[in-house]
């Protein structure tokens, strides 16, 4: 399998029979790309059986699932995703965006770090603490008001 022939937009998952996040994202990973049908395609490969394709996708590790379009490659996710993260995946490759990068909770998690590290700060009389905690509390809080990456 080549992405260069690849010309409607497809995620390709890349796969093992052994791979628990394979079998546990596969149900969620069919419901979505049924509701896709005929705008986005799903091509499964079995990286045990086919090898060499694996090794010529650059895949290291499974389940990765590439985002095709026109022959190109528009995003690579290694991991298991949610029913959510998957139907993003698919919103953004049928609409030739790039997808989503940074959800809420870790927006919240790294507003909520950098308000942690305010506090010590001030508590620790460490002003360099203090300040690197209103960088990150700034920094987060602009990415959470712009939206998720």
């Amino acid at each position: 399998m080549k992405l260069d022939d690849l010309r409607r937009p497809t995620i390709v998952e890349v796969v093992t029979p052994t791979c628990g996040a394979c079998r546990a994202m596969a149900s969620d990973l069919e419901a979505v790309a049924a509701e896709f049908d005929g705008r986005v395609d799903l091509a499964v490969v079995d990286a045990a059986a086919h090898p060499e394709v694996a090794a010529e996708l650059g895949v290291r590790g499974t389940p990765t699932l590439i985002g095709v379009r026109d022959g190109a490659e528009r995003f690579r996710t290694v991991g298991r995703r949610t029913r959510r993260e998957l139907r993003e995946l698919f919103v953004a490759l049928a609409a030739d965006e790039r997808p989503g990068r940074v959800g809420h909770l870790d927006l919240l998690l790294r507003v909520g770090a950098g308000a942690s590290l305010v506090v010590m700060g001030i508590v620790l009389g460490a002003v360099p603490v203090a300040v690197v905690g209103v960088a990150a509390v700034v920094v987060g809080a602009v990415a959470w008001w712009r939206g998720p990456r």
